[in-house]
């Protein structure tokens, strides 16, 4: 029993820091997954809990108030492409230094393209939304100033 107990702690540890993946198939269904969806798959979010090593379930539990209320009333999204490079890059890695969860959305189609333009007023990424305050590339200052605006904290909680 203790072995079995032993083993499903081992398991859920290490599931609890996987990708997330939610995408389309071709019927419009809706899929949730921790593999990479297949090349035909639309509308493909990565979710990330920004946390090292949580899960965003298991760690909603360790989060302080403010974090929560700021995730609840202002969630973030940003908007990356496989072409983006280096302002996508520290634009992530910002974001997972000061422990904000979000849900990246990778543009690739020419709907996805329109959803950016829409935002942005340009087909261009990153492209990060605070709630509905929108900012367009990356810069730190600004970014830092959406986050602290919406009530994030300004450094990753333990």
């Amino acid at each position: 029993m203790r072995l079995l107990i032993a083993f499903s702690l081992l398991a859920f540890a290490l599931t609890a820091g996987a990708q997330l993946y939610r995408w389309k198939d071709d019927n419009g269904r809706v899929h949730y997954t921790d593999t990479p969806p297949p090349a035909n798959a639309k509308d493909v979010q990565k979710k990330s809990s920004a946390r090292p090593g949580g899960a965003d379930a298991a760690s909603a539990a360790t989060q302080s108030y403010a974090l929560q209320q700021a995730i609840k009333n202002f969630p973030v999204t940003v908007y990356t492409s496989k072409d983006c490079g280096n302002p996508c890059q520290k634009g992530l890695e910002y974001l997972k230094k000061r422990g904000v969860p979000f849900t990246e959305k990778p543009v690739t189609t020419q709907a996805e393209i329109d959803e950016v333009v829409k935002l942005a007023g340009a087909p261009r990424v990153p492209v990060m939304v605070v709630g509905i305050a929108v900012q367009k590339d990356f810069n730190e200052q600004d970014w830092g100033e959406a986050l602290n605006t919406a009530g994030y904290p300004a450094t990753a909680t333990p």
